[in-house]
């Protein structure tokens, strides 16, 4: 009869812990942050890049872009030198990003340098990861932008 008490009370402490896990990621993505685009976009028709326009402050990160585009393509999709960043945004996160474009990173075709001492792109450099994050969540088409004034 005891070791019958003791596998409910191990059950119930299965439970228990399921439930407070469940409850912790379900708190958690209440908690998450918005994107650092938003409110920074805006679309005519909801759903279609092609018809949104950009603040002066992710235009800035579109700017500074202009500084990845010579080996990442003018959309950021990639080239025969760099890879697509629009991709990579998919798969890496603000460290991450951070890391690599301050020191550079070494890959097993070719080099990106470091940009850390560049203001062009450091100043910027927020605006520049919200940018090419919603250029990776498909919110922004790639190519030229409209501004919009607020």
């Amino acid at each position: 009869m005891l070791q019958k008490y003791r596998i409910n009370v191990a059950g119930l402490a299965t439970c228990v812990a399921m439930a407070a896990t469940a409850l912790a990621t379900a708190a958690a993505a209440e908690e998450a942050e918005p994107p650092p685009y938003e409110g920074h976009i805006q679309c005519e028709t909801e759903g279609d890049p092609s018809t949104c326009q950009i603040d002066l402050w992710l235009t800035r990160g579109y700017r500074a872009f202009s500084q990845c585009q010579v080996c990442h393509g003018l959309t950021g999709d990639g080239s025969t030198i760099g890879p697509s960043l629009i991709r990579k945004l998919r798969e890496i996160d603000l460290d991450r990003f951070l890391e690599v474009v301050v020191n550079g990173y070494e890959g097993q075709i070719g080099v990106m340098p470091g940009w850390g001492t560049n203001p062009n792109v450091m100043n910027y450099i927020d605006q520049l990861y919200a940018y090419l994050l919603a250029r990776a969540d498909g919110v922004l088409p790639g190519g030229r932008l409209k501004r919009y004034d607020r």
